[in-house]
């Protein structure tokens, strides 16, 4: 009986090891990203650590579950391989006969004529180093794609439970950055929005487009709740009280998108929302009635504390004063568009538009700062990629397409189907994935390596509800 008992148990764990270990993965990657790499620039001295950490569980991931995410989500890993492909592709020397014929090279053709130098074999990048750091930065989302890819269904749910509470965190973290010195400890990078709400990042925008998305993932929470009357009663409670913090925590970012992402956040919600099935006998009244009071004077402390906090922060006034960053985003249009007709169809080089923008930054523009990005990242895929890189992109929004239709075709999907907690986290995913697609109009939330991991799982939410509509 011992020897059958211990048997068992043996078997149990080994059944669960392959499920563990790619899940214990995607937990480490994602809790590490959020904690070290909330920033997109590639001098941040965390990256000395993330950098070697992520390519050590990307060897890991392959050989642990990469048949199974193989197996799961091959369409994604086939876009993941097209996406290193086309940045190593920036990377190989080219001989002078064919690198010099590129459009837009001629200023370094010039540039070694100055300098009396013959010239020599040359990528396509206009920076090497720039393409090699965007070459290491697809470590850790690949990783945690293919990790992801083979967690079980049951797993997800504990993922969004990391999420919630990441966001959560960074968000009461943001508060207490306002409330304390402009220049205190709370800020975890040396170039930050001193002053306002960033939580674990390092600009304001990233913060409130983290907590727009916090709408659609408290819906699926509520929705996937399986407990109690009373319980039920107390976690909607609960769910509605954060929904409701989440506004004045959006309001301390003092960023202007992200409140538009907040009201697109709310309506992404009801589409996601499912009423739940409370399980077990039913309450009394009484009890209904001491869990709702309970969870309702929870929810109004909370939101007029936060409001209170809010209100004494200058963040409000930024979103009432002029925003200057906001001005040379438009004017800088013309610019990045005169340097994308110049450098296509191959591209300036994945990750290059720094240096490149300089060469067409006219002498009105220049001043203390620099422009680090285009605040249009479609814009910059296609100045930095090319053609090939547009072709990537309208890869990505036809997978998105294709998911969306199909998670609608499923819109009456029922609490007893076996498929409904797939169905209710894409439609999360989706929703997320949308609301990062829309931040990126004006910003770049996916050059961030923690809202790339976001993304990822987001990703791996709508392919898991299309593959099991399609069984």
């Amino acid at each position: 009986m011992k020897s059958q008992n211990v048997r068992r148990t043996f078997s149990l764990t080994a059944s669960n090891a392959p499920d563990r270990v790619p899940f214990m993965i995607s937990f480490s990657l994602v809790i590490l990203a959020f904690f070290m790499v909330g920033s997109s620039r590639d001098d941040i001295v965390s990256l000395l650590i993330w950098r070697p950490l992520s390519a050590f569980l990307l060897a890991l991931s392959i050989v642990s579950c990469g048949t199974q995410a193989w197996q799961r989500g091959k369409p994604l890993l086939i876009l993941a391989m097209a996406i290193v492909t086309l940045v190593a592709a920036h990377l190989v020397p080219l001989p002078p006969e064919i690198w010099t014929a590129l459009p837009g090279r001629g200023i370094l053709v010039k540039t070694y004529e100055a300098a009396g130098m013959a010239l020599p074999w040359q990528p396509l990048s206009m920076a090497q180093a720039r393409t090699w750091n965007a070459l290491f930065a697809l470590a850790g989302p690949i990783a945690l794609l293919i990790a992801v890819l083979a967690v079980e269904q049951r797993r997800h749910q504990q993922l969004l439970l990391l999420l919630l509470g990441l966001g959560f965190f960074s968000g009461i973290t943001g508060m207490l950055q306002a409330l304390g010195p402009e220049s205190g400890p709370l800020y975890f990078y040396r170039i930050s929005n001193f002053g306002m709400s960033v939580g674990l990042f390092a600009n304001r925008n990233h913060q409130a487009i983290l907590l727009a998305t916090m709408y659609p993932l408290l819906a699926a929470y509520i929705s996937l709740f399986k407990g109690r009357p009373d319980q039920l009663f107390f976690q909607r409670s609960m769910t509605i009280a954060g929904a409701c913090l989440l506004v004045p925590l959006i309001l301390m970012t003092g960023s202007r998108a992200g409140l538009i992402l907040a009201v697109v956040g709310i309506g992404t919600a009801w589409w996601v929302y499912r009423k739940p099935v409370s399980q077990g006998r039913a309450v009394g009244i009484r009890a209904e009635h001491r869990s709702r009071l309970v969870g309702i004077g929870i929810a109004v402390v909370l939101l007029v504390v936060v409001l209170i906090v809010a209100v004494s922060t200058p963040a409000l006034q930024r979103l009432i004063d002029t925003d200057p960053a906001s001005e040379l985003r438009v004017q800088a249009f013309p610019v990045i568009v005169e340097a994308t007709k110049t450098f296509f169809p191959f591209g300036s080089g994945i990750g290059t538009f720094v240096e490149t923008y300089k060469i067409f930054e006219p002498d009105s523009f220049i001043s203390v700062s620099y422009f680090n990005h285009a605040h249009n990242d479609l814009a910059e895929i296609v100045m930095t990629g090319g053609l090939p890189a547009l072709f990537l992109a309208i890869w990505v929004a036809g997978l998105g397409g294709i998911a969306f239709f199909a998670l609608m075709r499923r819109r009456k999907a029922r609490t007893e189907d076996p498929d409904f907690s797939a169905q209710v986290m894409g439609r999360a995913g989706f929703a997320v994935l949308a609301m990062l697609a829309l931040a990126s109009v004006a910003d770049y939330p996916l050059r961030v390596p923690a809202l790339t991991l976001y993304a990822i799982i987001a990703a791996v939410w709508c392919s898991n509800a299309y593959r099991l509509i399609r069984k």
